[in-house]
Order: C-alpha cells, then sequence, then structure tokens
C-alpha cells in the first residue's frame, strides 16, 4: 500500500462531524447508483420515491443535530481502537468492542432493512443509515484512536493553514481543487469488473481493517511532520480517490444482497 494521507473533519453548525463532507457522500451514493440491480432501484424506490440516495447520503449527520432523538447515533459513525493490531488482533477487538459503532450500527441498519417486519419509517431511517455509514466506515479516520477523538485533537497545517488530521480527511484533502459531484464520479467511477466482484465479495471486517491501516500511515506521517503541502495532496487524493470508489462500489454491493 503506497505511504498516505491525512483526514479532514467539517464542523457544521454545532460541530457535526461530516465523514467525507457533502460532496463526498453524495459521490459515493452516486457511485453507488451505478451499480444497482433493477430490483435493488425498485426497492429503494418504494421506500423514497424519486428521491435520490445521493440525497439522503448526508441525513445522518444532519438529523443528529436537528433532532434530540438522534443525537445518541454519534458513535455510529466510527470504531475506536489501539494502534498496532495484525488482522486478527483487529477482528477480535472488533467484535469484542462495548461501546456502539459503526460496525454494530451497520450490520443493525442492515438487518432492519432486510426485515419484513420492520415498519416503512424504520427501513427508511435504515437505508439513510446504510447509505451515509458505508461511507463512512471508508473514511480512514472513522477508525483510528480514542485517545484523540479520532484525529481530531492531532492539530497539523495544509499549506499553511491551521486544521486537525481528522478535518484534513473529511473535507480538505477534497476541498483543494473542488470538482461537481458528478465530474468526481464520472472520474472515480471506473473500477474493472474484477475489482467490483472482488470489493463487493470481501467482508465488512476488511473494509474496516484497510481503514484502519491507512490511518495508522495517517497518525504516522502527522507525527513525522505535521505541517501538510501539496505534496502531500498528491500522494493522499489517489487513496481518497479509491475509498470513495470502494464504498460506492460496496455499498452498491450490499442493497443488491438485500434487494436480490
Amino acid at each position: 500500500m503506497k505511504r498516505i494521507f491525512l483526514t479532514t473533519i467539517t464542523v457544521i453548525a454545532v460541530l457535526v462531524l461530516v465523514s467525507w463532507g457533502v460532496v463526498g457522500h453524495r459521490t459515493v451514493a452516486t457511485i453507488a447508483t451505478n451499480h444497482l440491480t433493477p430490483a435493488a432501484q425498485a426497492g429503494i424506490r418504494k421506500l423514497i420515491g424519486d428521491t435520490s440516495l445521493a440525497d439522503i447520503s448526508t441525513w445522518a449527520d444532519e438529523v443528529r443535530s436537528a433532532d434530540p432523538a438522534f443525537a445518541s447515533t454519534g458513535p455510529w459513525h466510527y470504531i475506536n481502537l489501539p494502534a498496532g493490531y495484525n488482522y486478527d488482533q483487529f477482528i477480535t477487538a472488533v467484535n469484542n468492542a462495548k461501546a456502539p459503532n459503526v460496525y454494530t450500527a451497520l450490520q443493525k441498519c442492515i438487518g432492519d432493512l432486510k426485515s419484513d417486519t420492520t415498519s416503512l419509517r424504520y427501513r427508511r431511517m435504515a437505508l439513510k443509515f446504510v447509505v451515509h455509514l458505508v461511507g463512512d466506515l471508508h473514511q480512514p479516520m472513522h477508525v483510528s484512536h480514542a485517545e484523540d477523538q479520532g484525529g481530531n485533537l492531532v492539530q497539523v497545517t495544509f499549506n499553511g493553514d491551521p486544521t486537525n488530521l481528522h478535518s484534513l480527511w473529511d473535507s480538505r484533502l477534497i476541498a483543494r481543487h473542488p470538482l461537481p459531484v458528478s465530474t468526481m464520479v464520472t472520474e472515480y467511477d471506473k473500477a474493472t469488473p474484477q475489482e467490483i466482484a472482488k470489493w463487493q465479495a470481501d467482508d465488512m471486517m476488511k473494509w474496516l481493517y484497510e481503514s484502519y491501516l491507512v490511518s495508522e500511515q495517517i497518525y504516522a506521517a502527522a507525527a513525522k511532520n505535521p505541517k501538510f503541502t501539496d505534496d502531500y495532496y498528491n500522494i493522499a487524493m489517489p487513496v481518497v480517490q479509491k475509498r470513495l470508489l470502494q464504498a460506492g462500489i460496496r455499498l452498491a454491493g450490499v442493497l443488491n444482497s438485500i434487494y436480490k
């Protein structure tokens, strides 16, 4: 794996953490839409009508500040783990985690979306969470360390501007040379049939571990030199693009499986 990158988090209104930012989440959702089966398209249409997956992709972030009933869902967007785990240790740690986290939340929401006994209202909410959380767990700093709040307490600069490690990865790298979602999708959505088949077949634990390994590299880069420039941007963006693409392809795989 290449040496890599840092992360940025956007603070919207009252410190709402938005993984990948609005543009990133909509890019993931639009890529996923490109790879849905007709059955999945029909099933999703029954839940949200003509509303697109991109339109609902940031709801899970927005509702946390807008509705006190959802304030407790904050931990659903990430998982914190110590450094240095191999894959087997990582699996054990995730499976033994006591606190709510992105892995348990995503599994719950997929189960709710599949269930015939879940009400229409809750299946709509489950779909919104699934679209968002698949994106979240592909953002490397959402699988990182508790002591620095997922990189939020790691102060860095990017081209001289102060920020933090999480925020850098969430949105600042993407915003360095902003593109419309449609352009990002056109440029990024170029996975081969072999890559699509492999990424969709990968276990969800592997998705998380990929982010974990990348976040370790991000921390190491920040410890070595927290003053990031466009040299770092040029190294990081291919990784950002791949994670967005993998998230979109895998989200489509989850939804296709639910509605097969």
